[in-house]
């Protein structure tokens, strides 16, 4: 796994709590960005974060993980 400072993109974790109680549901997405902030910036604009209660980076993606994964630059897609 990269460290911080090598990653290519980001494993990103969005949690939104349910109406009525119950778990909470978790998803997570890969993302092709270096930048963290971008990254969780461009989930958050995926409809199924869209009323997440908390979206952040859980670890950073390797640029061979990112090739593994199919990813282009820039994409954001379900894990």
């Amino acid at each position: 796994m990269p460290d911080k400072a090598s990653a290519a993109g980001w494993v990103i974790e969005v949690v939104t709590l349910r109406q009525g109680g119950g778990p909470p549901l978790y998803k997570y997405f890969n993302v092709a960005i270096a930048d963290v902030m971008a990254a969780v910036q461009a989930t958050r604009k995926q409809p199924a974060a869209v009323q997440a209660n908390r979206v952040e980076a859980v670890r950073p993606l390797s640029s061979g993980e990112i090739a593994a994964l199919h990813l282009k630059a820039g994409q954001v897609k379900p894990a």
